[in-house]
């Protein structure tokens, strides 16, 4: 018996103008001004990795914030040393002792390099959120949330068109 191919890539080859070789990946330039077919599926999927990246991206930026305050907190406390007292750097996981005239320029740069990470990251972090949302509207993709909240509308809306009192909202039980 012969191995059918992946029914997909059939399709893909019977849309595209030029027909790659085969064992090639298909690719944009196979079919300029066309986009692939993207299933309801593979739509949210891909959404959903979108999200999952832009919140690694965040989770990122926290740990760097975080050291960030722990290199302006040691340059205050090392600021207010004279040059020549002994400091201990951990460099790799050895501690290095030296002087606090030569650990604190070391510091600064460290601190100067992580502001400039975190605004670099900031900057991912909103491409990311960005090509999310052109995304989420391209395919018409709604999260949970936003469906809770039109049916509450729509619930308070058919209230009020009755002339009975819109529903309470309910306290709930967080779990």
């Amino acid at each position: 018996r012969r191995r059918r191919r992946p029914r997909r890539r059939v399709l893909f080859k019977e849309r595209s103008m030029a027909t790659p070789a085969p064992g090639d990946a298909p690719t944009e330039a196979a079919a300029p001004g066309r986009e692939p077919e993207v299933s309801p599926g593979e739509a949210i999927q891909t959404f959903q990795k979108m999200k999952r990246d832009a919140q690694l991206v965040m989770d990122k930026i926290s740990e760097l914030q975080y050291e960030l305050g722990e290199h302006e907190l040691v340059e205050t406390n090392m600021g207010k040393l004279p040059d020549d007292r002994a400091a201990y750097r951990l460099v790799g996981g050895v501690l290095i002792k030296q002087t606090v005239g030569e650990v604190l320029p070391k510091v600064r740069e460290n601190r100067a390099n992580l502001e400039h990470t975190i605004k670099t990251m900031q900057s991912v972090l909103s491409e990311k959120t960005t090509a999310a949302a052109a995304w989420k509207q391209k395919y018409g993709i709604r999260t949970q949330q936003e469906h809770e909240l039109d049916q509450r509308a729509r619930q308070q809306r058919a209230a009020a068109e009755d002339g009975r009192p819109a529903p309470a909202e309910s306290a709930g039980v967080l779990a």
